[in-house]
C-alpha cells in the first residue's frame, strides 16, 4: 500500500479569490519526478483554504508525512493543525519549511510535534527526505535540514543550489484536481522566471536566502503562461525579485499580452521590477499598461535617507533619475507608485518627513505606499547582532494583512512590527504613521491635492508645511470628520505599541474586508464628504490671500474628486462651472509637462466618464483598493 503524503499552504481569502499553493506544488512536482516515489507514495490533497482545523483533520487519513509551508500569514494555523495531526497520528512525520521558520532550527525545541525542518529551497531536499524516511536511512547526508535524532536535534550542512530546471507544478498536473474540485473559485497564481536576488537588503529575506541569479528554462515559462491562459486564471504574480533584469523578460511580456488577447486571461499581472529601472522595464510596463494588465509600475526607495540606505545595505537610484523616469512614465500614461518602509534603522521623524517632501517635489503625486516594517526572522535584520546594534524593538500584533475577508479566525496570526529603534522612539513612530496617513489619504487619495499643488507651485509652500499643519488641525479639532478618523487612528497606534491591537481597520459599512490605516481614513472621509469639505474649508482658506481664487479652486477640488454620486448633494450630474482653467493647469503639473499658467477665464466642465462607484462600498473596492496603484483619484482626462 502506498504511503500518504499531504501538504498544507493556507492563505486568507479575499472573498472567493484564492491563490494556488505554488510552494507546495513545486515540492510535489519535484517528488513525483522520481520513479520510486511515484510507486511508493500517494500525494493526497493540498490544503489551501483556511478551514477549521478539525474539518481538515477529518479529511486526513493515515498520513505518512505532512509538509507545511510557513509564512507570516499561516504559521500559527500550521502549528495548531500540525499539533492535532501528531496527536491523532503520532507516527506521522511533520515537516515545516518556508519563509517564516527559525533560521537555527530552534522551532524544534519549542514545538515538540515538529519532526523536521527544511531551510530554503525544497525541490532537491524534499524528494531525498521522502526516500530516506521511506527506507529508514540516516538523514545526516541531506543538506539544509534540522531533525530529531532520539533526544538530540541535529542540523545538516547548508548549501546553495545551482539548478533551476525543476518540473513545473502547473505543467505536471499538480493543480488540476484543485481546479476540478473548486468550480466557481476565482484563482490567482504565482510563477517564477528566475530565482535569486543579487542584492542583500537587510529587511528582506530573498537576498539572504539566495544570491546567485538562476533562470528557469524558457520552455517551462512559456508553457506555464499558456497553462494560465487556457485554465482561465484571473491574475498572477511573479515571485521574481527583479523582473526586467534580463532581455528575455520582454519576450515573456509579449507572450502575456498575446495570450490575454487570445484567451482573455490572465487579466492582471503583478511583479517586483528590477531595482535599477531601465528602458526594458519601461517597455514592459508600457506593453502591460496598453493591454490593461498592469498593476502599476513600482519606483521604490524604501527610504530617502542615505544613512538608512547604508544601514539596510541598499542603494537607490538618484533623485534626478527618479524625476526623469517619472516624466517618462507620465508622458506615456503609465501609472506609477513609490514604496517606503517606516521604521527602518536610522530613520527619524525629520528624515521621514523630508523624504516624502523629496518624492512630492520630484512629482510623485499618484501614489506613495508607506509600509510599517515587518521584522522577518530569515532577513539580515533578523540577526540578533543587527537587532542589538540598531536598538530594534518589535511588537507582536494581529497580522498586518489588509483586504482579507472579515471572519472570526479559529487560530489568529501575528506580525512583528518595528516600533522603536535607536533613532526612533515609539512617540515618533506614532507621529510618522499619522503624517504618512495624512499625506497618503488627503494628497494621493485626492481630497486636498489641488490646494496643496497650487500653494506649492504658486506660493512656494512646502508640502510638509501644508500637511503637518493639516495634521495639527485635525488633532486640535477632533469633532470634525478628519479629526475623528485621525483620533481613531492615533488611539489604535498607541494600542499597537502596547500590543493591544492590530493595524488593520474593520468597518462593515465599507465592505467585508479590513483596511490599512490610510485607506480607512480616506473611505471614512468619503463617507461624509460634504461635511468633510464644509469643516476643512476654513483651514485651507487660511493659506490663501486671494479669497476669490480660493473659492473657485476649492469648488473645483470638490467637484473633481472621484466619488459616489450622492457624496456631494447637488453635484450628481457631474457638471460644474469654474472661473479658471484649472483642468489644464493641474494636468500640466500632474503629467510632469509644463502646461499653461493659471488664468482667470470661465469654463463649463463636464465629467464624461464617472468613476465606477455608485456607493461607499464600491468606492472603497474600486477606487481605494483595486484602483489605488492604477487609477488617479481626481478627474483629469475625464473632464471636458
Amino acid at each position: 500500500m502506498k504511503k500518504n503524503v499531504y501538504t498544507v499552504q493556507v492563505e486568507f481569502s479575499h472573498g472567493n479569490d484564492y491563490y494556488l499553493p505554488y510552494a507546495s506544488g513545486t515540492l510535489i512536482a519535484s517528488a513525483r519526478s522520481d520513479s520510486t516515489i511515484r510507486e511508493e507514495f500517494e500525494f493526497r490533497q493540498t490544503v489551501f483554504k483556511r478551514e477549521k482545523t478539525d474539518a481538515v483533520l477529518d479529511r486526513i487519513a493515515d498520513p505518512f508525512l505532512v509538509g507545511f509551508s510557513n509564512y507570516i500569514w499561516n504559521s500559527e494555523y500550521n502549528k495548531a493543525l500540525a499539533r492535532k495531526i501528531k496527536e491523532k497520528y503520532p507516527g506521522c512525520f511533520i515537516v515545516f519549511g518556508g519563509h517564516n521558520i527559525t533560521p537555527d532550527g530552534t522551532l524544534l525545541d519549542s514545538e515538540p510535534y515538529i519532526d523536521l525542518m527544511i531551510f530554503g529551497e525544497g525541490e532537491e531536499v524534499f524528494p531525498r527526505l521522502l526516500l530516506a524516511l521511506h527506507r529508514g536511512e540516516s538523514l545526516g547526508d541531506i543538506p539544509n535540514i534540522a531533525y530529531r535524532d532520539g533526544n538530540e536535534i541535529k542540523a545538516t550542512e547548508r548549501v546553495k543550489f545551482t539548478r533551476c530546471d525543476y518540473p513545473s507544478p502547473y505543467l505536471t498536473g499538480v493543480f488540476d484536481p484543485i481546479l476540478e474540485e473548486n468550480p466557481g473559485t476565482n484563482f490567482f497564481a504565482v510563477m517564477e522566471t528566475a530565482r535569486g536576488c543579487p542584492y542583500n537588503c537587510a529587511y528582506c529575506d530573498d537576498g539572504a536566502a539566495f544570491c546567485k541569479m538562476r533562470r528557469f528554462p524558457d520552455e517551462r515559462v512559456f508553457g506555464e503562461l499558456e497553462w494560465l491562459a487556457e485554465h482561465k486564471i484571473y491574475g498572477f504574480g511573479l515571485a521574481d525579485s527583479n523582473f526586467g533584469m534580463f532581455a528575455r523578460d520582454e519576450e515573456y511580456t509579449d507572450a502575456m499580452v498575446r495570450l490575454k488577447k487570445e484567451y482573455g486571461y490572465p487579466c492582471v499581472f503583478q511583479v517586483a521590477y528590477a531595482k535599477e529601472s531601465n528602458d526594458r522595464v519601461f517597455s514592459i510596463n508600457k506593453k502591460l499598461n496598453e493591454a490593461k494588465m498592469s498593476k502599476g509600475a513600482t519606483l521604490s526607495f524604501q527610504s530617502m535617507s542615505s544613512e538608512v540606505q547604508e544601514n539596510i545595505l541598499r542603494k537607490n537610484i538618484s533623485i534626478d533619475s527618479f524625476k526623469s523616469l517619472l516624466g517618462k512614465y507620465n508622458a506615456a500614461g503609465i501609472p506609477t507608485y513609490t514604496e517606503l518602509i517606516l521604521g527602518l534603522p536610522g530613520e527619524t521623524f525629520d528624515s521621514f518627513v523630508e523624504g516624502i517632501d523629496t518624492l512630492l517635489d520630484a512629482g510623485q503625486h499618484a501614489a506613495i505606499y508607506t509600509h510599517n516594517c515587518e521584522w522577518l526572522p530569515l532577513s539580515g535584520m533578523g540577526d540578533p547582532e543587527y537587532v542589538k546594534k540598531y536598538g530594534i524593538h518589535t511588537v507582536k500584533i494581529p497580522i498586518n494583512q489588509p483586504h482579507c475577508t472579515l471572519e472570526a479566525e479559529e487560530v489568529p496570526e501575528y506580525s512583528h512590527i518595528i516600533v522603536r529603534t535607536n533613532a526612533m522612539p515609539e512617540e515618533d513612530w506614532i507621529k510618522m504613521n499619522l503624517y504618512s496617513v495624512t499625506v497618503q489619504a488627503f494628497h494621493h487619495m485626492g481630497f486636498l491635492i489641488c490646494a496643496a499643488l497650487y500653494l506649492h507651485f504658486n506660493e512656494g509652500l512646502k508640502y510638509s508645511d501644508f500637511y503637518l499643519s493639516l495634521l495639527k488641525y485635525f488633532e486640535e479639532h477632533s469633532e470634525t470628520v478628519g479629526g475623528r478618523v485621525i483620533a481613531k487612528i492615533k488611539s489604535r497606534l498607541e494600542s499597537v505599541t502596547r500590543e493591544e491591537a492590530g493595524l488593520v481597520f474593520e468597518d462593515r459599512r465599507f465592505g467585508d474586508v479590513g483596511w490599512p490605516e490610510e485607506e480607512y481614513a480616506s473611505i471614512f472621509c468619503m463617507n461624509e464628504l460634504a461635511a468633510f469639505y464644509k469643516e476643512i474649508k476654513p483651514f485651507v482658506s487660511g493659506f490663501f490671500s486671494d479669497k476669490e481664487l480660493f473659492e473657485e479652486l476649492f469648488s473645483y477640488q470638490m467637484h473633481c474628486i472621484k466619488r459616489p454620486p450622492a457624496a456631494l448633494p447637488g453635484a450628481e450630474e457631474y457638471s460644474f462651472r469654474s472661473g479658471y482653467n484649472f483642468k489644464e493647469y493641474f494636468t500640466g503639473i500632474l503629467s510632469g509637462v509644463p502646461g499653461p499658467a493659471l488664468k482667470k477665464e470661465p469654463h463649463d466642465y463636464k465629467i464624461t466618464k464617472p468613476a465606477p462607484c455608485t456607493d461607499i462600498k464600491e468606492y472603497a473596492r474600486n477606487i481605494v483598493w483595486f484602483g489605488r496603484k492604477t487609477v488617479r483619484k481626481i478627474y483629469l482626462d475625464e473632464i471636458e
